[in-house]
Order: C-alpha cells, then sequence, then structure tokens
C-alpha cells in the first residue's frame, strides 16, 4: 500500500482509524483504547507501548518505522490465519473487518474466547499450534527453583547480596500462571479492585519464568514505603545481572514496577508465544 503519513497527537483521519485498529486488533487495548478516528491521549499511550515493545523510539509518533512494524505484524497474522485455513482476504497489514472475523473463527475454533482480538492465547495457538511446554497450564509458584534456571540463578546471587549488605529481603512470587495473570489483569477492569497491570496471560515474563517479585522485610514485614530499601534493592539486583523495574523511565510511572526483576534473553513476549525460548 502507498506510504502511511506521519501521525501523532490530535491528528484526525482514516489513517488513525488503520493505526487504531492494528493496535486493537494486536491487543493494545488494555486502557480503553477505541476506534475513533481521532489520535488522543489513550491512542498515544498504546503507541509508546507498542513502540517500546518492538525496539522503537517511545516518541508516541507514528512515522515510517512505526508504521512497518505494525503493518508487518498484522500481515504476519493474515499469513498465518490463511495458512490455518481461516480466510482473512488480502494480508495488507490492515486490521480490518475481515481480519477480525478470521480470528473470530479461529478462536472459535479452537475452544478461546471468541473477541477477534490476537490476545496471547490466540497469538500463542496461530504461531506455535504445536508447543510442547506447560507454561500456559503450570501453577503459580513463589519458589526460585519455578523460575527458568539461569535466571534463578541471578536470583539466588540477589538474595546473597542483600543479605551481605543487611537487607532482608524477600522473593513474593516468581513463576505466575496465566490463569492467575488473567485475574490481575480483569482487575480495576472486569472485576473488582484497582488496576494493577496491562498484562493479560502469557503476556508477563512472570509466565515464562524470566521474573520475579521481591520487597524488603523489616521486623517481620513487607516494608512498602521504604523507597530507600528499594533503590538499595534495584542496586543490587542490577549488580546480579537483572533488569529492575524501578529503573525503568518510561511515561507511565507505576511504583509495583519497584519489585519487579527480571531477564529476558532479550526476547520479547510476544517471540515466546510465537515459539522462541532461551538457551539452554
Amino acid at each position: 500500500m502507498a506510504d502511511m503519513p506521519v501521525l501523532k497527537l490530535y491528528y484526525e483521519g482514516p489513517s488513525v482509524r488503520i493505526l487504531q485498529m492494528n493496535l486493537y486488533g494486536l491487543n493494545y487495548r488494555y486502557n480503553g483504547l477505541e476506534v475513533t478516528g481521532t489520535f488522543d491521549l489513550k491512542t498515544q499511550e498504546v503507541v509508546r507501548d507498542f513502540q517500546a515493545e518492538n525496539k522503537l523510539v517511545p516518541d508516541g509518533i507514528v512515522g515510517p518505522a512505526t508504521w512497518a512494524a505494525l503493518l508487518g505484524q498484522v500481515r504476519s497474522v493474515q499469513n498465518k490465519l490463511n495458512s490455518a485455513g481461516f480466510d482473512p482476504g488480502s494480508p495488507d497489514g490492515i486490521y480490518g473487518p475481515k481480519t477480525a472475523n478470521a480470528v473470530t473463527r479461529f478462536q472459535s475454533a479452537n475452544g478461546l474466547v471468541m473477541d477477534g482480538v490476537v490476545t496471547p492465547r490466540t497469538r500463542q495457538q496461530l504461531f506455535n499450534p504445536y508447543n510442547k511446554g506447560d507454561y500456559d497450564t503450570r501453577p503459580s509458584s513463589a519458589s526460585i527453583d519455578s523460575l527458568d534456571p539461569y535466571v534463578a540463578s541471578l536470583a539466588r546471587r540477589f538474595l546473597e547480596l542483600c543479605r551481605e549488605n543487611g537487607l532482608d529481603v524477600r522473593i513474593l512470587s516468581a513463576f505466575r500462571s496465566w490463569d492467575e495473570q488473567d485475574a490481575l489483569y480483569a482487575q480495576g477492569r472486569t472485576a473488582p479492585g484497582p488496576v494493577v497491570t496491562d498484562a493479560m496471560g502469557g503476556d508477563s515474563y512472570h509466565n515464562w519464568g524470566l521474573a520475579f517479585d521481591a520487597a524488603p522485610f523489616v521486623n517481620g514485614r513487607v516494608d512498602w514505603n521504604n523507597r530507600e530499601l528499594f533503590d538499595k534493592m534495584g542496586e543490587l539486583g542490577q549488580q546480579a545481572g537483572l533488569e529492575w523495574g524501578g529503573n525503568w523511565t518510561t511515561y507511565r510511572i507505576n511504583l509495583l514496577d519497584l519489585p519487579h526483576f527480571q531477564y529476558t534473553y532479550g526476547l520479547s513476549t510476544r517471540q515466546l508465544l510465537d515459539g522462541a525460548r532461551p538457551p539452554k
């Protein structure tokens, strides 16, 4: 198709509708994104998320690189649907009604929630139908042993460093089941409580054994309000070779990231859903 125009906040028109249809169809809809044809603040937020996840500059401006990544991902979905016998029409990179209908039919045939959106479970079934792992059925665990072996070794080194520096730090969550992740995602949306995550089951590194949450204990209880302790934990976690959530400098400041540590092997959750796995 012809080159797409550069889009940014407050622009309007059919190209903005295509942008929103693609983002929504690829499951970037957690913040209430709607297909309106107006580039509003919600659209800017998910554009930045998409850019960050695809290692693009997260400036919220949809230029050639962002368009290429976005259209390319939709084309890959359309090609997979065609290969599976669910005709989405020509693989044009636009997540229109025919593509959404094909996704819904694919979901129906595979016992998935039928919403016409490429949710993580839908993506895994479409891109990795012969998955031999048990990630999507494994129960939650706070044990270090539930993590990827190398990530577990980094977690143990992190706890050693904390002890050496006089910190009582304990792991609260390691592997998290996909069902628990879905329940957390529902909170503040379709279930009571505040929003605590933008990730559905399969879209969090916890669901792949590549992340854990830890917190400092003082007098036998978690001290959630001591930012100094969390900052020290973050410093020690990075010394151990981990990525610390509190060090993320995104446009959305989320204090819930302070307990989070991960090691991803450079893989995105989309690649993991598609079948990529860490080296053994």
